[in-house]
């Protein structure tokens, strides 16, 4: 009896948690370059496997990018960034498929899936404006507000970083894809409740070259890690 009862316990306690078929959650989106804001959305086809739609808006700035101290700090001038062009964001969304390697039991709460998806991507610039001085006499000068053009303005000449809102009327769209490979980590044992650690690593491809950085060559090509922590629910 006693050995039944011992039995019967072991049984529970390994029993497979397997998880339901719609889920839907948000999380503040980390990779190599940026940060922003993703949503993942679920579909389990079974205990093992299932799609998803994942899509992310972030924003993307160069490792060589450098704040300058402005020479016209004492009258106003702020920080800035020198030969910087563009602000870049990226939007991607990404369809993909999921196995689970490691299902979660009700002894062991953490279920292990490998994930891989393509889908579009798109990167989104607006112009990096820049006041610069204008000298109306040998003592005076106006501020004019433009971006930056190295054959016109040098160090000197700029006085600091314009308004961030200015310049999304020139908005542009460059369109390429992105492929991206990586691991879920599901935890706790309610399956209703999504709370899963996503990282892997993405590679996308544009139809020219991105530059933000006068001083740096634009790529077409572009190699990340990413780290996400969604919160959210699934359902039946």
């Amino acid at each position: 009896m006693i050995f039944l009862l011992l039995l019967s316990r072991g049984l529970a306690q390994s029993q497979v948690i397997e998880p339901l078929p719609h889920g839907l959650a948000v999380s503040p989106f980390l990779h190599t370059n940026g940060w922003g804001l993703g949503v993942l959305v679920q579909n389990w086809k079974g205990p093992r496997s299932g799609t998803f739609w994942m899509g992310d808006l972030t924003s993307y700035r160069s490792k060589h990018e450098s704040r300058t101290r402005s020479v016209y700090r004492d009258q106003g001038g702020k920080d800035f960034v020198f030969g910087k062009l563009y602000y870049a964001y990226l939007l991607e969304v990404l369809w993909g498929y999921q196995y689970v390697v490691a299902q979660r039991t009700l002894s062991t709460p953490l279920q292990v899936s490998l994930q891989g998806g393509i889908g579009p991507a798109f990167a989104l610039l607006k112009p990096y404006y820049i006041e610069i001085a204008v000298p109306i006499s040998t003592t005076q000068a106006i501020i004019k507000v433009d971006t930056y053009d190295p054959n016109r303005y040098s160090f000197f000449d700029i006085v600091g970083e314009a308004d961030f809102y200015l310049g999304f009327d020139r908005l542009q769209a460059v369109p390429g894809a992105a492929a991206q490979a990586g691991v879920l980590v599901d935890l706790g044992r309610e399956p209703a409740l999504i709370r899963s650690l996503a990282l892997g690593g993405r590679i996308q491809a544009f139809t020219r070259p991105i530059q933000t950085l006068y001083q740096r060559p634009g790529r077409s090509w572009w190699l990340s890690g990413y780290l996400a922590f969604y919160i959210g629910n699934a359902w039946k």
